[in-house]
């Protein structure tokens, strides 16, 4: 996969020949100037950083400079008001910074009719247009996903295990000398499977076409918000109808088509039981008007984008910190792996993933340290907000959380600037009783930890993913050895206030001696 830089691709349109291009062009500098003046006088009260002068202008140079130097200019906030709100101005719009924690956790515990989660999603990533208005507005798979998917775990364990196991032997398979792989496309492909194993059965996850449609779907959402976002809602769904993430959709709707049907017609498998999976549960649980194919369809695949998306790039980036020091991890990590996984087969009971406190600690410790977004935990302002001390929080505003400063939080984390595989695991042991280690566990989330968001809207599909990438660790480290080429380490870019992982860097493989 390929993330490009979306400022370059965004400005290149001034080069098009096409007359069209320069319209749409015309309107968009139009339309996020009226939008620019708008958000300011909303906003006003709230600082800003990197504007200087006439308060208009001034945004489209700050907007240019969050383009290019993101993470100076948050730094920059950071430093002039002290961890205090500040405004930020983007070719989306404006937004503001809560970089306290404190806040943080007010602000996420304000009702969604004063600060929406919702409207924050899906301004965020554009969901009615880049997966769906009734993904966007009817959310009856929440509930699915937390009734359905984390209480059905432990019984799909054993596919999951068995799938990922066939996605490394075909993707990788057993290198006897070390082997540069560009573990990112593996990563994802290898999600993409046991996702489909999981939400649509054995038809599909193997399907190459399929797969590849899934994998490109989730970085043509990504990408398309972004592209989407500076534009009025009636010109979005003119656009999206020309993007990739479209046609994506309606290609993925045709494989889809006969599994929806077959669980829309009430069809049982050979034991006469309905289908243990995403597709079904999704049917079962669809209001009226989304029974039908491209409706449930085009669900699967947001969920899909869900799972892949934040799935590969924290394993991705895990991979990368283990690969940088092998010997440092993989000694410990492996035999805490071996313990539970003898012979390379799985042992489930309910107790047997919550005792890998060492890959657990692991895993979340590459969460924290390696998301370093700008702005998670969307919230739009539908009333007037007000914080503790005093700070006005504006009708419209839209506001969030610098992942970046919060994960590295010092009365949080001791050196919180440094990679320690082993900070949750030490705290889990030195924890008083098993519900306060739980407190250490990657699933728990905090305002000082959000990779899975944090509050009543935290991401209902945690409980899954954490689980996979467990056993995808465990996987690897009983399978192969890595490291890094001397002199190679991975280099972090930003899609607007996103941090997405090195996706070229190679990890050299090899296949582990006696497995």
């Amino acid at each position: 996969m390929d993330f490009t830089y979306l400022s370059e691709a965004a400005l290149a349109i001034l080069h098009t020949p096409n007359s069209s291009a320069h319209i749409i062009f015309a309107l968009f500098v139009i339309y996020n100037t009226a939008k620019w003046v708008t958000s300011y006088q909303k906003t006003a009260e709230v600082p800003a950083v990197g504007n200087r002068g006439l308060p208009i202008l001034s945004s489209w140079v700050a907007a240019y400079r969050f383009l290019k130097e993101p993470v100076r200019l948050v730094r920059e906030g950071i430093a002039s008001y002290n961890h205090g709100p500040f405004r930020i101005s983007t070719i989306q719009g404006e937004y503001v910074l809560i970089p306290d924690k404190e806040r943080v956790a007010e602000y996420i515990r304000a009702p969604d009719d004063v600060l929406s989660f919702q409207d924050g999603a899906n301004d965020q990533q554009q969901i009615p247009f880049t997966m769906g208005y009734g993904v966007g507005y009817r959310t009856y798979h929440v509930p699915v996903i937390r009734m359905n998917l984390t209480k059905t775990l432990k019984r799909h364990m054993p596919v999951m295990w068995e799938e990922m196991n066939s996605a490394f032997d075909d993707l990788i398979g057993s290198p006897n000398d070390y082997q540069p792989f560009a573990v990112y496309d593996i990563i994802a492909m290898t999600v993409a499977r046991i996702t489909s194993r999981v939400f649509v059965g054995t038809e599909l996850c193997e399907n190459e076409e399929f797969l590849k449609i899934a994998m490109d779907y989730a970085q043509a959402v990504v990408i398309s918000a972004e592209m989407l976002r500076p534009f009025p809602d009636w010109m979005k769904w003119i656009l999206v109808k020309a993007m990739p993430v479209t046609s994506y959709r309606r290609r993925a709707t045709k494989f889809l088509s006969k599994i929806v049907q077959a669980c829309l017609d009430g069809k049982l498998d050979e034991n006469g039981n309905k289908p243990d999976n995403m597709v079904q549960w999704l049917v079962d649980a669809a209001p009226p008007v989304e029974r039908n194919i491209p409706l449930i369809a085009e669900r699967i695949m947001a969920l899909n984008v869900a799972s892949i998306h934040t799935t590969t790039m924290t394993f991705t980036g895990a991979l990368y910190n283990l690969a940088a020091e092998p010997e440092q991890y993989i000694p410990a990590l492996r035999e805490e792996a071996i313990k539970h996984f003898q012979d390379g087969n799985i042992n489930i009971s309910k107790e047997t993933l919550p005792k890998l406190y060492k890959i657990d600690s692991f895993l979340k410790e590459a969460g924290r340290y390696n998301n370093a977004g700008l702005m998670a935990m969307q919230r739009n302002a539908k009333k007037r907000f007000t914080f503790s001390n005093g700070t006005v929080i504006p009708v419209g505003a839209k506001i969030g959380a610098p992942t970046l400063i919060l994960h590295r939080d010092e009365g949080s984390y001791e050196n919180p600037d440094v990679f320690d595989g082993y900070r949750f695991s030490r705290q889990s042991e030195a924890a008083d009783g098993p519900q306060a280690a739980a407190k250490n566990s990657m699933v728990s989330t905090s305002p000082t930890y959000h990779l899975f968001g944090h509050g009543k809207h935290a991401c209902p599909g945690r409980f899954y993913a954490v689980d996979e990438m467990k056993l995808m660790l465990a996987s690897m480290l009983l399978r192969y050895d890595m490291k890094l080429r001397p002199g190679t380490s991975p280099n972090q870019t930003y899609i607007a206030t996103m941090a997405v992982p090195d996706t070229k860097l190679k990890v050299l493989l090899k296949r582990r001696d006696g497995s």
